[in-house]
């Protein structure tokens, strides 16, 4: 069995730089899916290994390919790197993938309702070409490691696609309990303003060869009174043991702490909609100095 770990690095160098990048890879995955729609039906049973190699003769141009049935590919997303290309055709035809099933789940539906002479409302799903998607980096080919906080990688800037310098906040391995681990390409990431590497990280892990009808599995099932319910179950579904996790510690803390905002707002009274900013803006800090005051905050911890 694979189990997987992704942590975060923040780029430190640079922020903006990206934003073409990811809009120029959107634009291309909009596109391919449309690409891959219209010819859906000719890739009915394929694996999505072959399904690449047949839209990429497709769009994209060669020496071996000169005449493809999409040129407008190569004219509006020039030097596009081929592993975008493939990572952006993967992407797309996972999400036409999904469209045309939910589509026939729809149509399914739909006779049934007639069938029992029932009024069907239910809207057919709709094929989005828009979408936020952020690209993934290949070693090699668009992400060299220059270090343990630095890499270079390959972005589109100044209308060229060039190599550039980046310097990431780096993470401690051994403390994340990864350090053994395989290194997966990064994928870009963009959160608020800022951008990321999110890097994925793999470990073959051996399971017990044990027999199905000799195995115990531990169930655990999150509640509303009692924090979690754990049991204890055969192959044949008898549980063996159960334990309720209650956290009455815990649950009395926040009980306490929720009490102490709600005689905050009492005393404040309600922000209504209405309310200019002005007034919004009194409300506020009111209701700051009444939270600060009760759990016994320092001055410099008051936020206006």
């Amino acid at each position: 069995m694979k189990q997987s770990k992704t942590l975060r690095y923040k780029i430190l160098n640079h922020a903006r730089i990206f934003d073409t990048t990811v809009e120029i890879y959107n634009q291309a995955l909009h596109f391919i899916i449309d690409v891959i729609d219209n010819e859906f039906p000719s890739f009915d049973g394929i694996s999505t290994k072959s399904m690449v190699t047949l839209v990429k003769k497709l769009i994209h141009r060669t020496a071996r390919n000169p005449q493809p049935k999409y040129p407008e590919f190569n004219e509006k997303f020039h030097k596009f790197p081929s592993y975008f290309r493939r990572s952006a055709i993967a992407t797309a035809y996972g999400k036409v993938k999904s469209y045309r099933s939910n589509l026939n789940n729809w149509l399914k539906e739909e006779e049934l309702a007639e069938q029992e002479g029932k009024v069907f409302k239910k809207n057919p799903p709709c094929l989005s070409l828009d979408h936020k998607e952020f690209p993934v980096f290949y070693k090699d080919n668009m992400f060299e490691r220059t270090g343990d906080s630095t890499a270079k990688i390959k972005v589109f800037h100044q209308n060229d696609w060039i190599w550039i310098d980046i310097t990431f906040r780096g993470q401690d391995l051994y403390k994340r309990d990864v350090w053994d681990w395989k290194e997966c390409n990064p994928k870009l990431v963009r959160v608020g303003k800022k951008y990321f590497l999110n890097i994925s990280y793999e470990k073959n892990i051996k399971l017990n060869k044990i027999k199905i009808s000799n195995q115990k599995v531990c169930s655990v099932d999150l509640g509303i009174n009692n924090s979690a319910v754990c049991s204890i179950l055969n192959a044949k579904g008898t549980v063996l043991a159960r334990t309720f996790i209650n956290q009455a510690k815990e649950k009395d803390r926040l009980y306490r702490i929720t009490n102490k905002l709600r005689k905050a707002q009492r005393r404040s009274g309600y922000i209504s909609a209405t309310f200019g900013e002005e007034s919004m803006d009194f409300k506020h800090k009111s209701l700051t100095i009444l939270v600060t005051k009760s759990f016994n905050l320092p001055k410099s911890m008051m936020l206006m």
